[in-house]
Formats: structure tokens, sequence, C-alpha cells
């Protein structure tokens, strides 16, 4: 959504934009701002190789919410997002690909998992640069 703004404004993104709930009392856990700052620098660290692969990459959308409130929500406007577990929740973190739920990630390695499905989504949504 953000960068549809960026862009009826007429400007040009240079990056994808990672979103992340700054924390509330729902949350107890900082695992999703450690998430959010992860997969920034992955993206940050990636940015030149997808730029340099892939049309358009610096559109893409992600979203690291913390909790079930405004979590699913936003995830579901950025192109990649999750929705971990606030106190309380079951721990479960949802993921949605481009508005749509399509996994429930648990256990220790949603970090990881995280990141993959953000590769993926490089790798498959946007045009392979010819040469």
């Amino acid at each position: 959504m953000a960068q549809e703004i960026l862009q009826t404004m007429g400007l040009r993104a240079f990056t994808p934009m990672v979103t992340a709930c700054p924390g509330c009392g729902r949350t107890t856990s900082t695992f999703f701002q450690e998430l959010a700052s992860r997969i920034q620098g992955h993206v940050r660290e990636q940015m030149p190789h997808w730029r340099a692969q892939y049309d358009g990459v610096e559109n893409m959308t992600l979203a690291v919410m913390g909790c079930v409130v405004n979590g699913p929500g936003e995830s579901k406007h950025a192109n990649v997002g999750i929705s971990l577990p606030g106190t309380g929740e079951s721990p479960a973190a949802p993921v949605f690909v481009d508005g749509k739920k399509t996994v429930t990630l648990r256990g220790d390695n949603i970090a990881a998992e995280f990141q993959a499905i953000v590769d993926d989504y490089v790798a498959t949504r946007y045009t392979r640069k010819a040469g």
C-alpha cells in the first residue's frame, strides 16, 4: 500500500519496504522486532543481486507484525507478510502472500522459513532480466 502511494505521488522506490508494528502491551516478546530487523538486513544485503536480476523488485512490500490484532490485516496488504503470536496467543504465525494465507509457521525456525518465503517470492514473482 505504501508503495502504491509513492507511485501515485510520482516517487520512485529504491528498496522493498518492510513494515513492522512498534510493539505494545499485547506483545511481551521482541521476536517480531528481531525478525523485522533480520528481514530488513536480508533485503538490504540481497537488493544489489535482486536489482541486477529482477525487474521491479524494489516495489515489493513486506510486513512483520507482532500479534493478531492488526497483524493479519497489515500482512494481507503486503506482498509477503507474517503475523507473529502476541501474548497469550497460540504459537502460530500465519504467512500471507499477495493477500492470501499460504502457510502457518510454528517452531524454532520461523525466521529462516519466512526468509525463504521472501526469497522464493522474489524468484517466482518478478521477471528475470534478460542477459
